[in-house]
Parts: structure tokens; sequence; C-alpha cells
């Protein structure tokens, strides 16, 4: 969110922007190394910030339900709105950003930002917390050395040497008129 509303304040604030060239000059002031920092600051804690809550937020909303019809239901949910919300912000926001001002843009989205922390903070105490067990980096590790041992490892042409849940599929059910 941080991220954000840098780059809210670097379309609104006048002294973190170059001065605008004039239609039809090739001649453009060179931006301070001020507003050049606030820029990358800004586009580098926007994306950690997207990277880090965007994957983040579908382990956490997976560690809610026990059922797997329950779960199933909120990824699809989950990327439903994941990808939805990508929609709009590549269409109305950029919309908005060119022919309004960047400034209403960029505080449309720190709004957004700020409206789905508040839900996030206010539900966090209903939330089902799961302690994490063992380090992640361990795993890491531990897939990091079974590729290096097996990188010379000549491949097997048989189907039978690889596992496949193809002998065990069940047949998805049908889905219903509802939609879930």
């Amino acid at each position: 969110m941080i991220g954000i509303i840098l780059l809210l304040l670097g379309a609104t604030v006048d002294s973190l922007r170059p001065p605008s060239s004039e239609n039809g000059s090739s001649f453009c002031i060179t931006p301070s190394k001020t507003q050049f920092a606030v820029i990358y600051l800004a586009i580098t804690l926007a994306t950690i910030g997207v990277s880090g809550s965007r994957f983040t937020l579908g382990t956490i909303g997976a560690d809610q339900f026990d059922s797997p019809k329950h779960l199933g239901t909120y990824f699809n949910w989950y990327t439903f709105t994941i990808y939805f919300s990508a929609a709009i912000g590549s269409t109305a926001l950029v919309y908005v950003e060119n022919n309004v001002s960047w400034g209403l843009g960029f505080g449309l989205s720190a709004a957004a930002n700020v409206i789905a922390l508040a839900i996030f903070l206010l539900g966090s105490r209903f939330y089902r917390r799961v302690r994490p067990q063992g380090s992640p980096f361990v795993s890491l590790a531990r897939v990091a050395v079974a590729a290096l041992r097996k990188r010379n490892i000549s491949l097997s042409l048989r189907n039978e040497d690889y596992y496949n849940e193809t002998h065990n599929a069940t047949i998805a059910p049908t889905p219903t008129k509802t939609f879930k």
C-alpha cells in the first residue's frame, strides 16, 4: 500500500514530478535524483506488495476450510476475484488515468487498498491461524539438493516409470445450474 501511496504522491505533488514538456517540443527537463528515487521506490514497493499479498492471501484463505468442496469454491472465487480486479485495473483505471488524471487513478487504487486492508484486519480475529511446522528453507534446500543429485540421470521412455493419476482418476461432477 505504501508503494501505491507514493505513486499517488508522485502524480499529484508538483515537487515530486518533473515539469511537463511543451507539446511538440523535443526538449524535456530531466527529473531530479529525488524524483527518480521516489518513482523507483514507489514501483518497487508496489511490486513487492502485490507479489506478497496475492499469494499469501490465497494460502491464508485456504487454511480456513476443511472440506475439499468448500476449498474448491474458495479458490474459484479467489481466482475469479484476482482476474476480475486485473481486468478492472487494466481497463477502467487506465481509462481514468489517461482521460481524467493520474492522481485520481492512483487515488482510486489507494482507496481500494485501504478498504481491503480494513476488511482484512476487521476479520482477522475470526481467522484460523495455522502454526508453521518446520522451516520452508529446509524443504527448498531438499529440492535443490535432489535436483542437483539427479541432474545426470537418463530418462526412461516407459510410461510405467512415471507417476500420473490417470489410472485412478475420477470424473469431475457436472456443474450445477447455481453459480457457487
